[in-house]
């Protein structure tokens, strides 16, 4: 077994436990960013693996700065670890793929249930991340 099956059939699977988890209680298991961290070790390179941290991590910690707590730690420590596993580019794709399929989905509920209720609901963003990686890893497997 390769090492990009070994970290698809982890990554995969963690994503999701994460996502089922903020759909249900708004918080993420710590396990979940540690894990998808060890799994980063695979292909360890320690600039393009801290490269990815910080560039993944760093905008969700400033935004949760800035939004007063709206974007969580789950949500930070989760993209960071993405950010470690998958490097810089494929980090930020995934962000760039997840905030995206959020802001599509609020604009979606927002023209039905009126804009008011859209700016009133919460929406976890950690479903929208998860399917952002897996866009990621699909991108990946095909890269190689």
């Amino acid at each position: 077994m390769s090492s990009i099956h070994l970290q698809i059939g982890f990554l995969v699977p963690l994503l999701l436990w994460a996502s089922v988890c903020d759909l249900k209680t708004r918080q993420i298991p710590n396990a979940v960013p540690f894990a998808i961290l060890f799994l980063g070790l695979i292909h360890f390179s320690p600039f393009f693996s801290f490269a990815g941290l910080v560039c993944t991590g760093l905008p969700y910690w400033i935004g949760a700065i800035c939004s007063s707590g709206k974007i969580g730690g789950g949500d930070i420590k989760l993209m960071a670890a993405c950010g470690f596993a998958f490097g810089p580019l494929y980090g930020t794709l995934q962000s760039l793929f997840g905030l995206g399929l959020v802001l599509l989905f609020a604009t979606v509920f927002a023209f039905r249930h009126g804009f008011q209720a859209a700016k009133n609901t919460a929406l976890p963003l950690v479903p929208f991340l998860s399917a952002g990686g897996g866009v990621v890893i699909l991108l990946a497997y095909l890269a190689r």
